[in-house]
C-alpha cells in the first residue's frame, strides 16, 4: 500500500516473509503505512524497524510506526501469549535503548509503549 492506505499507485513490489526480508530501501519507500496495517503486521515490522533504526538513527518511518502500535497496543496486547508479550517488549526496549529514552523517537506521544516497558519521558 502507498501512505494513503491504496495498493493502486504502489509502485515498489515488496515480499515480505520473514523479518529478514525488509530492505531499509522499504521503510524508506512506504514510511508512512502503517496506521493502515494491523497489530499482527505491525508486530512483524517491529525487529526489522528496531534493527535499522539501530544502525542509521535518522529513520523516518519509526514515529509513524510508533504512534500506530501505541494506538492499538491497549486493546490487541490481551491476544497475545506470554511469549509474544515478552517478543514485544524486548524489541521496544531496544528502540528505547537505541533512541536513549527520547532521541531520534517521539516516545512522547507514546504513553501506551511507554507504559508497555515501564519507562516514562520527562
Amino acid at each position: 500500500m502507498d501512505d494513503y492506505g491504496d495498493d493502486s499507485y504502489a509502485k515498489r513490489e515488496i515480499k515480505h516473509i520473514v523479518p529478514d526480508d525488509v530492505l531499509r530501501e522499504d521503510f524508506e519507500y512506504y514510511g508512512w503505512v502503517y496506521p493502515f496495517m494491523e497489530f499482527e503486521d505491525l508486530l512483524f515490522y517491529l525487529y526489522p524497524i528496531a534493527l535499522v533504526f539501530e544502525n542509521n538513527r535518522e529513520l523516518d518511518c519509526l514515529d509513524s510506526f510508533m504512534y500506530s502500535l501505541d494506538r492499538v497496543l491497549p486493546t490487541r496486547k490481551m491476544l497475545l501469549t506470554s511469549e509474544d508479550t515478552t517478543a514485544l517488549q524486548d524489541g521496544l526496549r531496544w528502540i528505547w535503548k537505541t533512541s536513549n529514552g527520547d532521541d531520534y523517537a517521539d516516545w512522547w506521544q507514546c504513553p501506551n509503549l511507554q507504559l508497555e516497558i515501564g519507562v516514562s519521558v520527562k
